[in-house]
């Protein structure tokens, strides 16, 4: 491996652990407090800002896998609560969600990539792209309901009952597909203030001699992955 090689994989690491941290800080700490709200709103919040995290990790890497090493680091970090005497599946189904989360997404952009080269997507094709893989980590997620859990995590779930699974499936499908949509529409407006600050913290790192650079970056990096431990534990 030269020189190149390393750099960019460096790269790709750093992405990958500062865009995790970042969602699963934002889980542990807005998360927690829409738990703490009288009626619930979460998943109108949930979903869409997982995507943003994750298009910024492909953003930063162009690299489909690293949406799915986002997620599950994010998933990971998630799993810490298991530590504490809390019911199992508050913390095992939102992990594994957002695995499923990152890997629709992984998906529906590598047959995108495959499909399009590059070129221009109709809006048909942006709202289809956000419906499917809106639809098909909620496809994966009952499957893992029906297959994989026990009977009583099955019936408190999103498929125990019609009351539950019809929102789940359909309405906060729609919706949320929509807001991915609108998202995909308009993401260089959405992108701009965080490639501002990209470029803010890069004039800043100029001033910083080199051979300082790798020291510091893996701090920051292990000062977020601390945070976000540190907050999952917590919260």
């Amino acid at each position: 491996m030269d020189n190149r090689d390393q750099i960019k994989g460096y790269s790709f690491f750093i992405s990958i652990v500062i865009w995790g941290t970042i969602w699963g800080i934002f889980e542990a700490t807005v998360g927690y407090l829409l738990h703490l709200l009288p009626f619930r709103i979460g998943w109108l919040v949930w979903y869409p800002v997982a995507c943003f995290f994750m298009s910024n990790a492909y953003r930063r890497t162009n690299r489909v896998s690293s949406v799915l090493f986002v997620g599950i680091l994010c998933a990971s970090i998630k799993m810490l609560n298991l530590l504490f005497p809390v019911s199992i599946d508050r913390v095992i189904n939102p992990a594994v969600s957002i695995v499923l989360e990152a890997l629709a997404m992984a998906l529906v952009i590598f047959v995108l990539n495959r499909t399009y080269n590059g070129k221009a997507k109709s809006p048909f094709v942006k709202l289809l792209a956000a419906f499917s893989m809106n639809t098909a980590w909620r496809t994966l997620y009952i499957l893992y309901l029906l297959f994989l859990v026990p009977d009583w995590m099955r019936e408190i779930s999103v498929i125990g009952s019609a009351e539950k699974f019809v929102p789940f499936f359909v309405t906060q499908n729609l919706i949320t597909s929509f807001l991915l949509f609108a998202g995909y529409q308009f993401k260089h407006i959405i992108f701009r203030p965080v490639e501002a600050a990209e470029r803010k913290i890069a004039s800043v790192c100029k001033s910083i001699p080199s051979h300082a650079m790798p020291a510091l970056k893996i701090s920051i990096v292990l000062l977020l992955l601390c945070a976000d431990a540190a907050l999952e534990l917590l919260l």
